[in-house]
């Protein structure tokens, strides 16, 4: 008796380190009607204006929105192996990086419902530093870029993560992250059933602006600036 007693005080000293790690499935496309269900498309770069990110529920999609939105997207839904989609996490209310947990390319082809959707995992998600704790929420942000034919294999490759300044060398490369979300349900682990991604919104592809582009806007100001000091301007 003595020894189970001293099991669980050790396992309640230990806190959420006492827990597996947690388990989330990687999936922004589970159709039905129950409150576990989510479609979220992801989207292209917007040709009207490519360096602009957007984000939110579509009214429509190749499949129907879960939850519906009022966003409009002129971009295409992303389709096949060059666009790459990740989940990171860390957890809810703390200061900490977001550690990747999974990567996964987006559908090929086929099906007027594939736009858009990427390819589901065979098992779940497992997020090294977020426990399976009844206690503990998991923040999310999924993030999505063009592979450039695989030879960007992390978003880190396009962000230093450390000063999280870009690497101008892959400004080629469109990309674009969701608004991150709290997570409402425990994660998955041992008999806890990982849950899926609600709270995940839409969103698009944006492009790093060109340097040139960055200088004409910055010479553009200054000369806007030059002008109202000038006298009787």
């Amino acid at each position: 008796m003595k020894r189970y007693l001293l099991a669980a005080l050790l396992l309640a000293l230990m806190g959420p380190q006492g827990f597996t790690q947690g388990t989330i499935q990687f999936n922004n496309r589970l159709t039905g009607t129950s409150t576990a269900a989510i479609v979220a498309p992801v989207f292209g770069n917007d040709p009207n204006d490519p360096f602009a990110p957007k984000y939110g529920q579509p009214a429509t999609a190749a499949t129907a929105p879960i939850p519906s939105g009022t966003q409009v997207y002129n971009g295409f839904g992303l389709v096949g192996s060059g666009y790459t989609a990740s989940l990171w996490a860390r957890p809810a209310g703390s200061a900490g990086p977001f550690v990747l947990a999974a990567t996964t390319p987006f559908r090929a082809a086929g099906s007027t419902s594939t736009p858009g959707f990427w390819v589901i995992p065979s098992t779940a998600a497992v997020l090294s530093n977020v426990p399976s704790d009844p206690a503990v929420r998991a923040e999310i942000i999924i993030r999505v870029w063009n592979n450039l034919g695989g030879t960007i294999t992390s978003w880190d490759q396009l962000y230093d993560p450390v000063t999280g300044l870009r690497n101008s060398q892959y400004d080629i490369a469109a990309r674009g992250e969701s608004p991150a979300f709290v997570e409402s349900d425990q994660l998955g682990g041992g008999t806890v059933l990982p849950p899926t991604l609600r709270g995940l919104q839409s969103f698009q592809l944006y492009s790093a602006p060109e340097p040139t582009v960055l200088g004409l806007f910055a010479i553009g100001v200054l000369s806007l600036a030059l002008i109202r000091r000038r006298p009787g301007v």
